[in-house]
């Protein structure tokens, strides 16, 4: 089976285990970032056969998605009560995903990568609140770092813990790139604004402009880096092809702004 083939086949598997009728009736399907499962696979394949770095991609992925949905409730005050079961439906459907990627290790035997994972979310909830609570004014250098370590949190510790650290600045790059153009596309769409858009309105003058010349910078140099590290011997093959033609496929979306 060709490369292209087994991710499409963890995709629907895991679509398929997420669906949960009674939840998909308040709440909409959860948004699988089909980049990270990819990686988690393409990292976990490189020691393990392909039903366990299935698996274990699946639960990972998981993991992730619980903090999204987390992320997603409000905080408004709400008086009508179906939005008040919404936002409590949130929270549950939240824990439902969290306990799910325990439940689907534990069943594969793979409590260290339990261990990685729960070592993980300490390490993004802590960079999450020195981001938005910290009491000195971020700039705009500061900002970018802190997204960066926010939105690979996950993927830098499993990278790590599989002895991958050679991979880590590429994919913590990458998926930066992707949340600065999200970033971009929530402010073009109907002036929506992201938790992270906010955080940079609030400190940074002509977000949209710095935002654009962030992505081209970021995108050169990752293109750069990805050119010299296919030329090493040591790299990850899969993992710096895969990223290198969606770094192509994403700058091309931002420079047309279809994304």
């Amino acid at each position: 089976m060709a490369l292209n083939e087994e991710l499409e086949l963890v995709y629907h598997q895991l679509r398929s285990e997420l669906n949960h009728t009674y939840v998909q009736t308040i709440l909409p399907e959860p948004t699988i970032d089909r980049d990270k499962l990819a990686i988690y696979y393409l990292l976990f394949r490189h020691q393990e056969t392909k039903e366990s770095a299935a698996a274990c991609a699946k639960s990972v992925m998981v993991a992730e998605i619980g903090l999204d949905t987390h992320e997603s409730m409000t905080i408004e005050k709400q008086v009508d009560k179906d939005l008040i079961k919404k936002r409590q439906l949130t929270v549950l459907s939240g824990d439902f995903y969290s306990a799910l990627y325990y439940y689907s290790l534990a069943r594969q035997s793979k409590l260290e990568v339990v261990k990685w994972v729960a070592q993980a979310i300490q390490s993004f909830n802590v960079r999450k609140c020195s981001f938005f609570y910290s009491t000195s004014h971020l700039g705009w250098a500061e900002i970018i770092e802190s997204v960066k370590k926010i939105e690979s949190a996950l993927v830098e510790k499993i990278a790590c813990q599989l002895g991958l650290i050679h991979a880590v600045p590429l994919l913590n790059d990458f998926f930066l790139i992707k949340r600065l153009i999200f970033e971009k596309k929530s402010q073009a769409e109907l002036g929506q604004l992201s938790y992270f858009s906010q955080k940079l309105v609030d400190g940074v003058e002509n977000v949209s402009d710095k935002l654009d010349q962030e992505i081209k910078h970021k995108v050169a140099c990752l293109s750069m880096a990805l050119d010299q590290s296919a030329k090493h011997s040591g790299m990850f093959p899969q993992v710096v092809n895969y990223l290198h033609a969606r770094l192509i496929t994403l700058a091309e979306g931002f420079e047309e702004r279809t994304y």
